[in-house]
Order: C-alpha cells, then structure tokens, then sequence
C-alpha cells in the first residue's frame, strides 16, 4: 500500500524538470545556514520602540482568523489553524511565537507530523538545496548533542532531518538568499546603533551633571603624584552623581575653578532627537508612527487601514500562502485566506454594507443567508432562495420607481370601447 504523504512519481518528473537553473542555483548555496539574530534579539529586549513596534504587528496578526475552503481537508485544516494547532498549546499562544521568528529570524518554520503542527525555532533549522528539486530536506540544529530523541540514531547526532513533505517553511524577503529569508529588523540596524549611541551619551551626560568638564588653574607647579591626588579627592567630594553635589568646595594655594564649557541639556535637543530615530524606526517597520503615540488625532484611522493593508495583510497572505500549498499538496485544492472581514479598520461601517447586502437581496443577486452570512448572522429557515424581483418594468415617468406605470385617464374610455 502507498504511502499516502509520498509524492507521486510523475510529479516527482515534473519538479524537476520545471527550472533546469536549479543545479546551478544549489551550487552557490550549498546549505542556508541560520544567521547570528544577537543584534535584532537585543534591539527587541532593550530598545522601547523596537518592542512595541514588534508587539504592535504581532498582535495584529495574531488576531486575524483564516478562512480555508475549497476541496480536500477542509475540517482539518480549518481545526489547525484556527483552533487547536497541537494539543498543548492554544492557537494565539503559538502563532505569535511563530509571527516574533518572522519578525527577527525572517523565517518560521511548522513541523506537521500528519496529525498536528508544531514550532520550529526558526534560527536552528538549516535549509539543504536540491540539485533537482528546490529543497532536498530540512536539518534542525541540535544544540544540546548529549540528549537523546526518537529522530536521532546515536547520541553524537548534532541534527535531526525532517524531509519537506513534513515542514512548512514561511520565508521573508532576502537579496543574498532564495532560500532563508531575513530579519525585519535589519532594515533598522543603523538606526539601532544610533540609537545605542544617543542614549549612552546621554546616560553620560547626566552623570557628569550637565558639565562637560572644569580646568583646575593653580599658579603653583604640582608634582604627578599631588595632580592625581587632587583630581580623585574633587570626584570623590565634589562629583554629583557621587552624592557630593552639596559639599563646599575649598580652594587654597592660588587653586581656582574655570569652567571648560557652557552647555545647557536644552541647547542638545535630546528629546527631538530620540523621537526623530523612533519614528525612523517605526516607518521602517511599516507601522504609522501616531499609532504609538498617545491621544486622539484625526486622522487614526486612516493610518490603521494603511497599517493593516500594507504591513498585516501582506504577512498573512506569505503565511496563507506557505499553508494553501502544503496542505493542498497532500490532498485536494485549498484556498487559504485571511479573514479581512474580521478586522474591524478595514471593515465598512454597518449602515453601508446593510444597504449593501439589501441591495443585492433585493435585486436578486444572493440570497438572505448569504447576507447575513456576510454581515456575521446565523442562517435561518427557508432562506435560501434567489428572491425575484417584481419592480423591473420600471415607470415611464420615473425610471428610479419600480412597478406598474401608471394608469392614464384614457384607460376606462378604451376599455368600454372594447366592451362595446
């Protein structure tokens, strides 16, 4: 008996036949290997903005439900993906693990073990290319080789192979690679330095009070040893952040103070500066900056249909997409999809799409339960036929009034003539 997740031979042929570039395109990436996230995982820990930026988008996608129809395992599918993906974790709970590897790794990875689909850590797995075919199999990277599991044959394996039938692999986009794709947040790495940057200085500043620097002048000639001793005694007694801010200063020995700079925390523009890099970032991200901002503006939800049209949607169509043709592969033909109905920033208000669905009711285009299918009703009994029209003569007066024309006071005259 055949295995039913094997592929069949004649598309097996037809793989491999379709691109002849492939052994020239596997030459020059033998093995996508994970790259270094060390930078993209701090900027998401440490930085404010990064973090929210990111919480923003996946809290976005994580919230979107997935429509699948079509022929094939519908039920199945639908259960996966929109209910129980495994039996220990809960839908919301493991998409967003999978969105946040998208969004620092650019790349998720789903193990489907023909039941159930489960998490790849998306930095350990590496991608093998076919000479043939576009990927031979999937390797998870062990990081710990003295565990032993069911995959491995010995305990010195240093990976476990999963082959592609088993692997669903969601890419972002990459220049250098047409196999792993690339962090969100590379994009921001330069703003990210900067940002680095601009904090330390300024964590910096404050500790030095706001002052750059004091000249000690003294008409006398000090030895090495007293400069060195002076200069610790005046940061010890007389440094602020030390908690020496309130003591007296005295000066003998001809000793004065003779300020080194003038400059004020105003005159640097701190605060500008910060936001101007935060907003840099959240463009970068794709995310309206005055999503992040507090208070009302005008013009918010204007910017949430942007943000979900050009940042949420395209994301999830590259997930819907991966997903359609996995599991279409296997059995049937799936149409996978995002419902956008579920959003309410782009959704129409309700008064426009009852009107809406009233209209094509009416004029007999679809049927009752259709529209309360689309306004988020349940069906009811005995509504689920094509309503035909009655008003398509129109009225020779007013062709916007349906029904019968109206009746001239000619009539009765040229009915009783015909009578007669």
């Amino acid at each position: 008996m055949a295995n039913k997740n094997e592929i069949p031979v004649w598309r097996q042929w037809l793989s491999e036949k379709l691109n002849p570039a492939q052994p020239s395109i596997a030459a020059k990436e033998p093995f996508a290997s994970p790259s270094s996230i060390v930078a993209y995982e701090n900027a998401y820990k440490d930085i404010e903005v990064v973090n929210r930026c990111v919480e923003l988008i996946i809290n976005a996608l994580a919230e979107v439900p997935i429509i699948v129809e079509g022929s094939g395992p519908v039920k199945k599918v639908d259960i996966l993906l929109n209910k129980r993906p495994n039996p220990f974790e809960d839908r919301v709970s493991f998409f967003r693990r999978a969105f946040l590897d998208f969004m620092i790794d650019g790349n998720a990875f789903f193990y489907h073990d023909g039941t159930h689909i489960y998490i790849l850590p998306a930095n350990d797995v590496e991608i093998v290319p076919d000479s043939k075919k576009f990927v031979s199999h999937y390797r998870f990277l062990l990081s710990n080789t003295d565990q032993f599991t069911y995959r491995q044959s010995a305990r010195t394996d240093t990976s476990i192979v999963f082959d592609t039938n088993e692997v669903i692999h969601i890419k972002a986009d990459s220049e250098s690679s047409i196999y792993r794709g690339e962090s969100k947040l590379k994009a921001v790495n330069k703003l990210v330095e900067l940002y680095y940057s601009l904090i330390d200085f300024q964590r910096q500043f404050f500790k030095n009070n706001g002052i750059p620097g004091l000249v000690l002048e003294t008409v006398h000639i000090l030895s090495p040893k007293v400069k060195e001793r002076l200069l610790d005694q005046w940061s010890k007694n007389y440094n602020p952040s030390g908690g020496g801010a309130r003591h007296p200063a005295i000066l003998d020995g001809g000793l004065k103070v003779s300020p080194f700079g003038q400059v004020k925390f105003s005159e640097l523009d701190f605060e500008n500066s910060v936001e101007r890099i935060q907003q840099d970032i959240a463009k970068a991200l794709g995310i309206p900056y005055v999503l992040l901002k507090s208070g009302n503006n005008a013009n918010i939800a204007a910017n949430q249909v942007i943000f979900y049209t050009h940042t949420v949607m395209p994301i999830l169509e590259q997930f819907c997409s991966s997903f359609a043709h996995f599991f279409g592969n296997i059995d049937g033909n799936l149409i996978i999809r995002p419902d956008k109905n579920a959003i309410s920033s782009l959704r129409a208000d309700e008064k426009t799409q009852a009107l809406y669905y009233s209209t094509l009711v009416n004029t007999g285009i679809i049927t009752p339960n259709e529209a309360r299918r689309g306004l988020r009703f349940p069906d009811l009994e005995d509504c689920d036929e094509i309503r035909i029209p009655q008003n398509i003569t129109g009225s020779a007066v007013d062709p916007s009034k349906g029904g019968r024309p109206s009746s001239t006071e000619d009539e009765p005259t040229a009915a009783k003539e015909e009578e007669a």
